[in-house]
Order: C-alpha cells, then structure tokens, then sequence
C-alpha cells in the first residue's frame, strides 16, 4: 500500500513517483524513472519488471493478458502464502493493469529521454487520462518528427565517387500491412469514435438510425439497422444467411481466437452481403441484388516507409483504402524536403502515373522501381508504361553484376514482424493503437540500428 504526504499550505500530496496539485488538478512524476512505478494504491511493480513486460512485448508478442498469466504462475506460491487478512487485495496482475503499466512506462521514459516530467490529470481512471499524452507523442512523430527517420547505414546507401564527385543513393520500401482498429463506417472519415463498440463518429452518428442496405435512406426500425422493407430485413435476419456464410464466419473468428485478442471478446465487424448470406460479387448483369454493410469499419492498413537495412522510417495509417493519392502524401509528408532517390514500391507503376498527371515535382530526384518479387509475380510483361519507368532493371546503381546491391524485400519481412501484433491492437482507443504500433516500432528500430553497427554498416543520422 503506497503512502503519502500533505503539504498544509498548498494543499499538493506527495506520492513515491509522483505528486499531485489540488489547484491545477494535475499530477506531475518526479524526474528520471524511479526504482518502482505506483500504479494504483495497492500496485507497485518493480522498474527491471517493466522493463521485462516490455521486451516480451516487444520481442516476442506476449500480449498483455499472457504477461499476466505467465507472472502469476510463476508466483502462485507466493500467492497462495499472502496473509489471510489481506485476501480481499490479491496479489494478481490483470490484463488491464499490464496494459495502462505499459503506456504509463513508455510515456515516463519518453519524457525522461527529452528531460521533461510527465505530467496529466490528476481525475478519472487511469487509463482515459493518458490518451492526451498518447495523442501528442503521436502527433510528435509524424512525419520528420519520428525517432531515427533520418537513419541511413551501406545498406540503405550508396554512395561513389565519380569523376571526382561523390554522390549518395538512399534507398526506402513503401508498402501496406492489414492490422486494422475500428473507425468511423463512413469511407475514409478519421473522426474518432465515441465509444469502440460505436459504428459511427459524432459528425455521422445520425446516420446509425438510417437502413444500412446500400443505397437506402429509409430510416431504420428501433433496434435494427435496416427498414421495414421485408427485402431489406430478410439480409438482416441470422437464419436467412447460407451454411457458407456462417462456415466463412466461424473461419474467421477461429483464426482471429487461435491469437491472443485481449480478452475483449468477439463483436460484429462490417460485413457486406447479398440477399443470400453471401459476400457480394458483381454479376454478368450487374448488381441488381440488394446490398447490406453491417457492423463496425476498421482502417484499411498501416503504410510504412522501411529503409532497405530494415528500419522503419514512417508510419501511417490509411482509413478507406491503400490510394494511390494518399501514398504519394504520405511520402510528401515523411520527406518534405527531399525524397530518398529510390523507392521501391509494389505498385509504383500507378504511382508513377499519378505523379506524372498531376505534374508533381516533388518527385523529380528519384525513381521509383517496382520490387524485384512483384515485378515478376504482379505485372504484365506486356504493361509497357511500367517496363519503361518502373523496371528496376534499367537502373545500373540499383545491381552489382547479377546481384541486387538493394535489399527491395526489407518491407515484406517488416510486415511479417508487425503483422504478429493485429491481435493485440485490434479493439484499441485511437490513442492507444497509434502509440503502440510506434512504441514497437522504435524498439525494433533500436535492435535493429545495434544490429546493424555490430557487423559494420556504420549506422548515423543524416542530421
């Protein structure tokens, strides 16, 4: 139990990690990580702990719920050993308290490695009054911002003399990976959510009381999402939907439980189908059936930006789909000054299109070559748009006789990396899903970057 003191003329009481201010309502941690966090009156965990709970994370995707269940068995006997009369408080650890722990200790290390102390609302539960925190440290790193996004080492550049003039080639990997947290059912709207079981944000919530049949503006029955229409009820009603349609379901949501999901249980995801249970496709005679979308939206996918050594420059999420608009201002945005001279990217023929209509110089200096993998997999020998601007083939910096000098599969093996965390994020806050991908991420940087001076890339920061 933790303890504290009051100062009689202020009114502020201090706490072994923190005090809190009665006039500003706040509560500000002392410098430095202490010895032990307090996490509630009765919780304090050791630091070296933390620094456990975290690398488990981070290494091996031991989920929250895990940690938890691994710690307590390991200390059942200490468990079973605490005093009869303290039985009410026991000495177990949950999911939720691993959870905001884990935050709390990021935030408390991100401003002690700025100099600055943490410092929040001092009212409401634990884990509402650091979204602010979260929100900002996110913000912060968008785009420049974001630790080690300057990083170059040999193998994300070349650099040669010629003709007594040197001159560097950095090279980067654009690609998506489907992780995936609810938003708004809206296309591409980014407004948060009220509430995570909500479908809707607070602009378009009206829109929950209207039928959710594709193109229908009827108003929907009271505690149904579609009208009276027997058509549109029909796709609503469970027992209509076919034996495929609910084995596809069960698929899903077993290989959703064969990975750990936090406990939070299994809610309805926006699913799309026809008047037969089925998932829509279009027809010889067009789409004549009608068509529902029931449940919640999640974002399309995590974009990342991934230097050809393996670390990762960039992130973003992208909330309708991987547009090809919306990656051309996702690298506008990470590199405002000047773009690396090569981006390999799995679609960059229509890129490259994009950039050409719309006469955009920003992407004058640098060449964007398919990757080696989907060259050969995903393009047509006959597109000659893309043989002609997109085939990496015609660069001769890019080789070295029959021998890549670039590493243009960095992102894929990225994707595998990040893609065993979609368990874990899928049903977070906003706030939370966004500092958690990034706090994963700027470890795997710093693994990567020690990994990297231990064989001799000579790993720095352009700035």
């Amino acid at each position: 139990m933790s303890h504290s003191l009051k100062c009689d003329h202020c009114n502020s009481r201090y706490y072994s990690n923190y005090f809190t201010d009665a006039v500003t309502q706040t509560r500000t941690y002392y410098r430095g990580i202490p010895a032990a966090i307090l996490l509630t009156p009765h919780v304090i965990i050791e630091t070296s702990l933390c620094y456990r709970f975290t690398w488990s994370t981070v290494c091996a995707w031991v989920s929250f719920t895990n940690n938890a269940r691994i710690y307590n068995l390991e200390h059942s006997d200490a468990r079973e050993r605490f005093p009869e009369a303290f039985r009410s408080i026991q000495p177990d650890l949950s999911p939720s308290l691993l959870s905001d722990l884990f935050f709390l200790f990021a935030l408390l290390r991100d401003r002690d490695e700025e100099g600055l102390c943490l410092v929040h609302s001092s009212h409401g539960e634990q884990s509402d009054r650091l979204d602010a925190l979260l929100q900002d440290r996110t913000l912060r790193w968008a785009g420049p911002g974001r630790e080690n996004w300057d990083h170059v080492c040999n193998k994300c550049r070349l650099q040669k003399d010629v003709s007594g003039s040197r001159y560097a080639i950095r090279a980067v990997v654009v690609d998506g990976i489907t992780i995936g947290r609810p938003c708004c059912n809206v296309h591409d709207c980014q407004n948060p959510l009220p509430t995570q079981r909500s479908r809707f944000c607070e602009t378009h919530r009206d829109l929950k009381m209207i039928c959710a049949v594709v193109g229908c503006n009827q108003h929907a029955s009271p505690n149904k999402q579609t009208c009276p229409e027997p058509s549109h009820r029909a796709l609503e009603d469970p027992n209509g939907r076919s034996a495929l349609f609910i084995l596809r379901r069960r698929l899903e949501r077993l290989q959703t439980s064969s990975l750990e999901d936090e406990g939070t249980g299994v809610s309805e995801e926006l699913t799309e189908y026809d008047e037969n249970g089925e998932c829509p496709s279009k027809s010889e005679e067009g789409n004549t059936k009608p068509r529902a979308r029931f449940g919640r939206r999640r974002t399309h996918n995590e974009q990342l930006v991934v230097a050809t050594c393996g670390v990762i420059l960039g992130r973003a999420t992208m909330f309708g789909s991987e547009g090809i608009d919306g990656v051309m201002q996702f690298l506008k945005n990470m590199f405002p000054l000047l773009l690396p001279q090569v981006i390999f990217f799995d679609n960059a023929c229509s890129l490259k299109k994009h950039v050409i209509a719309l006469k955009e110089k920003h992407f004058d200096n640098c060449i964007m070559p398919v990757d080696a993998f989907h060259a050969k997999t995903k393009h047509k020998e006959s597109d000659n748009f893309c043989n002609q601007h997109c085939n990496a083939a015609q660069w001769p910096e890019l080789f070295n006789g029959d021998k890549w000098i670039f590493n243009s599969s960095a992102a894929e093996m990225t994707n595998a990396w990040l893609g065993g965390f979609q368990a874990m994020v899928r049903e977070m806050r906003a706030a939370r899903y966004d500092f958690f991908l990034d706090e994963v991420i700027k470890w795997r940087n710093r693994l990567t970057i020690e990994e990297l001076s231990r064989v001799g890339a000579d790993p720095k920061l352009l700035n």
